[in-house]
């Protein structure tokens, strides 16, 4: 993630992550849905697209997509962003863009890798790419609210930087129908709680949260929020920084 952050109190922050808003998307509770949902296996050419936004402001930031481009013994997921696509209407938004410093060039981005499907090995999620030892899950291993799991591996953030721990928990909560520009799907609503050391050694006491919305059917998440917090270690105070956080929701799929 980027490196601007906001500051808030440890009570502040705690109270904004529970008020955090579900933007556009309308959620419905399922009660006693079947938990045999079928997962769509890995195909070369498979794309999601998503809208990325500030998960505070509802902001949106740039559209990405994200494409299967091999499935070998490994699954590789490339991805890239398309840029500003405002500049070419006639909005009064395309001007606020360029006088913003818009519009955005599409750009490619770091290349997710799978091993096994559902696994991912080399994760660009959170800015800085993560390569784990082992594979950690991306979502749950069974379709099944209550399922959860604990996970105790390694990441390196480069190739001669140090293995530093990577303590997650997932936890499946809910069967939801949830209704996004892509359309309605139901889904797996699940959360993961991560705490670890920070490549970065100013850093100290990073946590990071996500709740996730699965579709099985798509074989990707439909909407995904992540956000994270950490101290400095040289701060004066009990001051928390909190890591650029973001929401992900789909606008189409192939």
């Amino acid at each position: 993630m980027g490196e601007f952050m906001r500051t808030l109190t440890r009570r502040s922050f705690l109270i904004a992550s529970a008020a955090l808003p579900l933007g556009c998307a309308a959620n419905r509770l399922e009660v006693g849905v079947a938990a045999a949902a079928a997962l769509r296996p890995p195909m070369t050419g498979q794309t999601w697209r998503y809208a990325k936004r500030d998960l505070f402001n509802g902001a949106l930031l740039d559209t990405q997509v994200d494409r299967v481009s091999a499935v070998d013994r490994t699954i590789d997921i490339d991805s890239h962003t398309e840029g500003d696509i405002t500049a070419s209407t006639s909005s009064g938004a395309s001007w606020w863009r360029k006088l913003l410093g818009h519009p955005k060039s599409a750009a490619a981005l770091p290349t997710e890798i799978q091993s096994p499907w559902g696994m991912v090995l080399v994760d660009p999620h959170w800015g800085r790419v993560q390569v784990y030892e082992p594979s950690i899950p991306l979502w749950p291993a069974t379709f099944q609210p209550g399922w959860q799991t604990r996970i105790n591996a390694k990441y390196r953030s480069s190739e001669a930087g140090p293995s530093l721990p990577w303590s997650q928990t997932m936890k499946a909560e809910a069967w939801e129908t949830i209704t996004v520009p892509a359309g309605q799907f139901k889904t797996l609503r699940f959360v993961n709680v991560i705490r670890f050391v920070d490549s970065d050694p100013g850093r100290t006491d990073s946590v990071r949260q996500e709740t996730v919305w699965f579709a099985p059917e798509v074989g990707r998440w439909v909407v995904r929020e992540s956000r994270g917090s950490y101290y400095l270690d040289d701060s004066v105070d009990d001051t928390q920084a909190v890591e650029s956080s973001f929401r992900w929701e789909l606008l189409s799929w192939a």
